[in-house]
């Protein structure tokens, strides 16, 4: 099993067969985050609860980097 991570806007994590999923979005709602859209390295995108994030057993890939990170680094 997979530790369960907090979907974390532009961060990318890996499913247990290896596919690459994106997390592009967080809806709130009375302060809490209520729904996940994730998209698929395909472009397929998906809408979940709370409990269907934790539920597909995510890993972290990695994380995105920040534009002044890739600049620095040249």
């Amino acid at each position: 099993m997979y530790l369960q991570h907090k979907p974390i806007p532009g961060y990318w994590y890996t499913n247990i067969v290896g596919q690459l999923v994106q997390v592009r979005l967080l809806l709130h709602a009375r302060g809490r985050v209520q729904r996940v859209l994730i998209e698929y390295a395909n472009g397929r995108r998906e809408i979940l609860d709370l409990p269907g994030w934790y539920g597909l057993d995510l890993a972290l890939h990695s994380p995105r980097r920040e534009r002044r990170e890739l600049i620095r680094d040249l």
